[in-house]
């Protein structure tokens, strides 16, 4: 059987972080914007014997407000979880 790839997406990758599990965590920029902010993308990505690359389900936050709410959120993960200061 032949592995498909997905074809390359229009966003500039600006930066890649670690992968969390079976998710991947990128910076993007959109070329068609060159003065807008950048997008969180934050996707599943799929290597099989079939397909390989990154599948519909993940999220993306371009909206400062969006991304500043994802911040207090997580700290008040790691906070409850006594990994971080209140």
């Amino acid at each position: 059987m032949e592995k498909r790839t997905q074809a390359a997406l229009k966003d500039q990758v600006l930066k890649e972080f670690q992968p969390l599990g079976k998710y991947r965590v990128r910076l993007l920029a959109d070329p068609a914007k060159p003065g807008a902010e950048p997008t969180l993308d934050i996707r599943e990505y799929v290597s099989s014997q079939t397909f390989e690359g990154f599948t519909r389900r993940g999220i993306r936050l371009s909206a400062r407000a969006d991304l500043d709410l994802l911040r207090e959120v997580l700290l008040e993960i790691l906070e409850r979880a006594g990994l971080a200061k209140a």
